[in-house]
């Protein structure tokens, strides 16, 4: 016969429910019975990816994944390699815009010096009516521009690999983010590329094509990357961080809260400009009302536990976007002087 704590132990293991499920968990983790003397071990998950199900009339940007064993609780000490991760890849990201922007400064320096010495060699045109009017074009887009485009080719180019059924369990684990996964601190970056439905692409890419120069002309395409790559990278932790605490480990596509914070950068910068809906253009607000709804809308998604977007992502992108034109601009990008001295000495004089 099955002795008392027996029982309890394996109404304990029957307990844990899936995501969406309204029953409560006793405990956030179990232990299975050892067959020495009834020492107990901790349930460790298994990580490989067995069944997939999408869902593109649900929500934007969840769907559902089977793991080995999906009844295995996350614990919160795993969100310390994720916010390690998210730590170092924001100074990584910070300190390679200084340096692209110190070396993009040294190039125009040289460029300018061997114009004065007629040393100056004018470039090839293009073969073809059509190329030089491609080139005559992309040579009028601004550098925040060509940034952005850079960024929307990437996307199309994630997306374009979503469609390919071979690939899906690979994109699963790399280009979309969850706790439970075996990676988590790479998809962390790659999730800020990804998309699965069109729509979700299409409206994300107008929005940060739509706000992305206005940001740049402040920031600068070097600042500017910095800020998106690290907003996508902290608004996956915060994803993180709610799945493990409310135990739905569903992944998510990160592009929307690194576009979050472009939003909120802009709203922050201009509050006083004039915006309107794309297919209402006769209703106007000001940004900064725009940013306190967005604001309060993402709160109460998470607050409430709404599905259809991941709410947690987009409020901590919109805090990001945020805290960086308040703060962060001052506190991060304007010290970054010793490190471009320091790059300055390193390359030394250069002949011309």
């Amino acid at each position: 016969m099955m002795s008392v704590t027996s029982v309890v132990r394996l109404l304990t293991r029957k307990s844990c429910v899936k995501c969406g499920s309204k029953q409560v968990q006793p405990h956030r983790f179990f232990k299975r019975e050892a067959g020495d003397g009834g020492r107990t071990k901790t349930t460790k998950a298994k990580k490989k990816i067995v069944d997939a199900k999408f869902n593109e009339k649900g929500s934007l940007e969840k769907f559902e994944v089977q793991y080995d064993s999906n009844h295995v609780i996350v614990p919160y000490r795993s969100l310390l390699k994720p916010f390690g991760f998210a730590c170092l890849f924001t100074g990584c990201s910070f300190a390679g815009a200084a340096i692209w922007q110190y070396e993009g400064l040294r190039s125009k320096a040289l460029a300018t010096f061997k114009r004065q010495l007629g040393r100056h060699t004018s470039s090839i045109p293009k073969a073809g009516e059509f190329r030089q009017r491609v080139n005559q074009w992309f040579g009028s887009l601004s550098g925040t521009e060509k940034v952005t485009l850079g960024i929307v080719a990437a996307n199309i180019a994630v997306f374009a690999c979503w469609r390919i059924p071979a690939m899906q369990f690979f994109m699963i684990k790399w280009f979309s983010a969850s706790p439970a996964s075996s990676a988590v601190c790479l998809p962390m970056v790659l999730s800020t590329f990804s998309q699965y439905s069109f729509w979700h692409l299409a409206v994300n890419m107008y929005v940060l094509w739509s706000f992305a120069p206005s940001i740049g002309m402040a920031l600068g395409k070097e600042q500017f990357l910095a800020m998106y790559l690290s907003s996508g990278v902290w608004a996956s932790f915060a994803s993180y961080a709610l799945k493990v605490a409310t135990c739905k480990y569903h992944p998510s596509l990160g592009a929307s809260g690194a576009i979050m914070a472009v939003l909120a950068a802009v709203c922050t910068q201009y509050p006083d400009s004039k915006l309107a809906i794309v297919f209402l253009p006769f209703i106007t607000f000001s940004a900064g009302s725009a940013l306190k709804f967005l604001i309060g809308m993402e709160s109460m998604g998470v607050v409430m536990g709404w599905q259809f977007f991941d709410h947690a992502a987009h409020l901590a992108g919109l805090l990001c976007g945020c805290y960086y034109m308040s703060y962060g601009h001052k506190q991060i990008w304007q010290k970054r002087e010793p490190l471009m001295s320091a790059r300055h000495k390193y390359r030394g004089p250069k002949e011309i």
